[in-house]
């Protein structure tokens, strides 16, 4: 029931849409989606839903909003996506459509006088659906109020960066339900390691032949005509199939528990002759869209069919560089805690440094780290190259109440750093106690932004935002970096004291977005500190080696 809800209807879910909601001009139907009954009539504090593409994803998540705002007085709720376009689009052709083309919704919780724009919302009954986007930085999310937020196309968010600061705006909701919907991509993508923590709920089939039951997952469910069972070869029918979880949390458990579903193109009835009526036209049609899904898989990539048909997760994401070349760059020497080995501070132009500063992270990943480079002469292929003279991974604890900044301001006195550049997204605070501690010209303050365009920064990828910080073009800058580090730019002390900025670096993975666009990730599990670390304290060198890119755009 919907009880979970302070709600003025007291019927399910799946009756509400099924009874209210038009869809093409016909009254929303749910009998050939029989396993989205109980999306729709349970209530999850968080729910993933893990899709292959054409399932009906975006047309669920649209009708379980409305329902929320429609039966929900005063009800909040904010979706996110990653682009404009997508959010644009959704708000329309989903949300917007549905609800002026459903008379009695229209006429019960809809007014002229009250707003309808794209990126809000509002009903008679008080409630308000906003909308807005963000894939890697989440600064115009904030100071959103909401009961639900619903993420789509969740594979093409950045997980630490931008999901727990959205989350932040339902931290005054009695409520606070998460939903993230998405289409699978890489295995160390943040839709994966979502599914990783969730209940992995699978719709598992009977077969009628010999009574097997089962859930699909990969080609070997694909015959001729429909989708065969994988101990007899018969045809199944996709309606004899219950949501099973193949993930049970322990007993005792206290972690965040996602209820995740999994939904494959093969589970659809509509797809699956052996599943509709047994009429002409419907056997047609289904034989039709099942034929369509066989040549997927003869012309897609094999991971493309994983993705999109299938809704799987496949390969592992594309690395600039290899851990053989990180390797290549290490020397045979100690760094210590004390700058006393000549050899090593001999022949400097100049020392700066960098720091990720800690930003909790899933499962308590993130951490602060500091990287002190010492600037040398670059030969042919650079005006100057880094040393690494100091670096150091800290506990994962608040650096304001755990000694971490004081201990940074000490080795960075110690190794006489001309100028340290902080992470501004995480570390506001501890960049200013920085300052106030080495001097407000030895300290500066750098935040990721998603792209080059902003007040002030169109089309640049480095620049000032007038107030106290610069932004940075995310992807841009690691790109800059990985090449700088492929031509042999940096040296690193020995392999040993490198295995964990190694693993940090190679966390690092690209991947290209729905519409094109490259963009650098890492796996939630999987910590990349290291690498933004040194790429502050390779910019801070910029700075002190007045490189065009960082000195012109910062002065206007």
């Amino acid at each position: 029931m919907v009880a979970a809800l302070n709600t003025d209807i007291s019927i399910r879910r799946s009756e509400w849409v099924t009874t209210l909601l038009y869809l093409d001009g016909h009254p929303f139907s749910l009998k050939d989606y029989p396993f989205y009954r109980t999306v729709y009539d349970n209530t999850y504090p968080a729910m993933l839903l893990k899709t292959a593409r054409q399932v009906a994803k975006s047309t669920t998540l649209s009708n379980f909003l409305i329902t929320e705002a429609c039966s929900t007085p005063h009800w909040k709720s904010l979706f996110v996506a990653p682009s404009q376009e997508q959010t644009t689009k959704f708000s329309q052709t989903r949300v917007g459509k549905t609800v002026f083309y459903s008379p009695e919704v229209r006429r019960r919780w809809v007014s002229k006088e009250l707003s309808s724009r794209v990126y809000m919302k509002m009903f008679t009954n008080g409630s308000e659906l906003a909308f807005s986007y963000a894939s890697d930085d989440p600064d115009r999310v904030r100071g959103v109020s909401a009961d639900r937020v619903a993420y789509d196309e969740v594979q093409d968010i950045m997980y630490d960066e931008v999901i727990p600061v959205i989350n932040e705006c339902m931290a005054n909701s009695d409520f606070a339900y998460e939903t993230y919907c998405g289409t699978p991509k890489s295995m160390e993508n943040t839709i994966e390691a979502l599914w990783q923590w969730s209940s992995q709920t699978e719709w598992v089939i009977k077969c009628d032949a010999c009574g097997r039951h089962q859930f699909f997952e990969d080609d070997k469910c694909l015959g001729k005509l429909g989708p065969i069972c994988l101990n007899c070869s018969a045809y199944v029918n996709v309606r004899n199939g219950e949501w099973i979880d193949m993930h049970v949390y322990p007993p005792g458990f206290d972690g965040k528990k996602i209820k995740g579903f999994h939904v494959p193109q093969v589970i659809l009835p509509k797809n699956v002759p052996a599943s509709m009526p047994r009429d002409a036209r419907s056997q047609e049609l289904a034989t039709r869209r099942w034929k369509r899904i066989v040549e997927k898989h003869a012309i897609y990539p094999t991971a493309k069919f994983k993705n999109e048909v299938m809704g799987v997760s496949d390969a592992i994401g594309t690395r600039l560089i290899s851990k053989e070349e990180l390797e290549a760059l290490c020397l045979e020497y100690e760094i210590t805690e004390y700058p006393t080995n000549n050899l090593l501070m001999g022949n400097l132009r100049g020392v700066v440094a960098g720091v990720d500063w800690s930003g909790g992270g899933m499962q308590g990943n993130s951490r602060t780290v500091l990287w002190i480079w010492g600037i040398c002469s670059g030969g042919q292929q650079h005006n100057f190259r880094l040393k690494t003279l100091y670096f150091k991974v800290y506990p994962e604890t608040n650096p304001i109440s755990g000694g971490v900044v004081e201990h940074i301001v000490d080795m960075c006195t110690r190794f006489n750093v001309s100028l340290v550049i902080g992470d501004a997204g995480a570390g506001a605070l501890a960049n200013s106690n920085l300052r106030e501690q080495l001097g407000s010209h030895r300290a500066m303050q750098v935040q990721y932004k998603g792209g080059t365009s902003g007040s002030g920064g169109a089309g640049r990828s480095f620049y000032w935002n007038k107030v106290d910080r610069f932004l940075a073009e995310r992807t841009t800058m690691i790109d800059h970096f990985f090449m700088f580090v492929k031509r042999e730019g940096v040296i690193y002390p020995n392999v040993r004291q490198m295995t964990i900025p190694i693993k940090d670096m190679l966390n690092e993975y690209e991947e290209e977005t729905k519409h094109g666009r490259k963009v650098w990730r890492h796996a939630p599990t999987q910590p990349d500190d290291c690498l933004h670390a040194q790429i502050f304290g390779w910019m801070a060198a910029k700075f002190a080696t007045m490189d065009p890119m960082f000195t012109f755009n910062s002065e206007t």
